[in-house]
């Protein structure tokens, strides 16, 4: 009988369980450390890499959000078991139902845990990734493990760590397999064409562009429905009419005073390829300037990085549902054909469709996350501090850093630099602002990290 009640017990000890379990018989040796007690600094540089790659890759907005939404969810699934109320988000978001098999029998270094599982999902997720980054991947992999290893750690748990850090990498490139990026990665689709019957439709003569993810709606969103779930208001009417309120938008961009105050707004929101590499990669670095102000643990780093990434995301597919069922043109395109031919915006008009704001978007939802962590909060933000900008107007300009009273302050001021920079008309920016604000709070309302 005795036999048999220990062969029970051990059998108790080795069964694996989620981030919920909160047996203090087993949590005893899987919290030997705990994923409040790292700095972090550890989820901050692979924040800083992806932002890197992201900006010498040129890639787009709806990329570099998708992106942040995965690195994000890495960071918090590699930590949230260092937590004794750490909830995964297996089950929580969409197509992401179970997390890898967990052993709280065991214990685990969270720094060894994170770089492994950064280091299988990197390559996966950042598109046009070269040898040269892929190195980049690996040597701040083995950078942070030398270091944890540096405290004292056994073979036993580095392997042990690095197990289950793969594991949980390998969880998350299978939903990056299947979220619907492949699918649309070589398909052209058919564009439509603007005409006398169409004016309303985008331009892609206008500066010669093509537009840019046509098909990125399907894309599969991490917590909302689909990226119908904000769905806007439409646009107004298309009119030539002075009287109309399209007019009165077109005419309102066109008349901005580019005096220095107006110029500081747009030219601190630009975000386009090669600079941030787009306002999600901009929020990344508030919240990490936010982060390191207060000093805040890795626990707390990563769930920031993780509603940050699924705001993103997902407000991004919200902006491109919307951005290709309208198929809006420009300011550029109607300024030009009916209030003044030589007008050049104040920035570069993006490639693809007016309504809405993807900008304006994560202005609404990054905000409302970040508050959610710190409060709307006051800061500086010094993401462009020596950055030089050419612009229509010259350049180059370089770029200070810039005080704001609250976080929500910021993203309404990001929604108006659209405006100001001349590649958006208001609405698409008040309605994409309403967007971003209701995809952070169904995000909110879901999810649930248990800290």
């Amino acid at each position: 009988m005795k036999k048999i009640c220990t062969l029970f017990l051990l059998t108790v000890l080795v069964i694996p369980f989620g981030c919920d379990k909160n047996d203090d018989t087993l949590l005893v040796r899987a919290l030997t450390h705990k994923s409040t007690e790292y700095e972090g600094r550890l989820a901050h540089e692979w924040m800083e890499l992806g932002y890197q790659m992201i900006r010498d890759n040129y890639l787009y907005g709806p990329h570099a959000a998708r992106i942040y939404g995965y690195l994000g969810l890495t960071a918090w699934e590699s930590v949230c078991r260092g937590l004794e109320s750490g909830k995964s988000m297996a089950g929580q978001i969409n197509d992401y139902t179970g997390a890898a098999a967990f052993d709280y029998s065991k214990v685990y270094d969270w720094g060894i845990v994170l770089c492994t599982a950064m280091r299988t999902v990197f390559p996966e997720v950042i598109d046009n990734i070269n040898n040269a980054q892929r190195s980049q991947v690996d040597m701040l992999a083995s950078l942070q493990e030398t270091e944890m290893m540096q405290k004292g750690l056994s073979e036993q748990e580095r392997q042990d760590s690095k197990d289950l850090g793969v594991r949980i990498g390998q969880r998350i490139v299978e939903r990056i397999r299947k979220d619907g990026r492949e699918l649309i990665r070589n398909i052209v689709p058919v564009i439509p064409t603007r005409d006398d019957s169409h004016k309303w439709y985008w331009d892609a003569n206008t500066l010669g562009q093509s537009p840019v993810e046509p098909l990125w709606s399907t894309v599969r969103t991490f917590v909302t429905d689909n990226a119908q779930t904000c769905e806007p208001a439409a646009p107004f009417p298309y009119s030539e009419d002075p009287a109309s309120d399209f007019y009165r938008e077109a005419k309102e961009v066109h008349d901005v005073e580019r005096t220095s105050e107006q110029k500081a707004i747009a030219y601190h929101w630009e975000n386009g390829p090669g600079r941030t590499c787009s306002p999600a990669c901009h929020w990344v670095s508030i919240a990490q300037q936010l982060l390191k102000r207060d000093n805040n643990n890795l626990a707390v780093s990563a769930k920031a990085y993780c509603l940050l990434g699924f705001a993103a995301a997902d407000g991004f597919s919200a902006g491109w549902f919307a951005k290709y069922k309208y198929f809006l043109l420009r300011p550029v395109t109607y300024i030009r054909e009916l209030i003044d031919p030589a007008w050049n915006p104040m920035i570069g008009t993006p490639p693809y469709p007016d309504y809405t704001s993807g900008s304006s978007i994560v202005g609404g939802a990054a905000p409302m996350v970040l508050s959610e962590i710190f409060g709307d909060v006051g800061f500086v933000d010094k993401t462009h501090l020596g950055s030089p900008l050419y612009t229509h107007d010259g350049g180059p300009f370089v770029l200070p850093e810039r005080i704001f009273p609250s976080l929500t302050a910021a993203g309404e001021e990001q929604m108006l630099s659209r405006i100001l920079g001349g590649v958006h008309y208001r609405r698409a920016c008040e309605e994409g602002l309403k967007t971003g604000r209701c995809v952070a709070q169904t995000i909110l309302a879901r999810v649930d990290f248990g800290i």
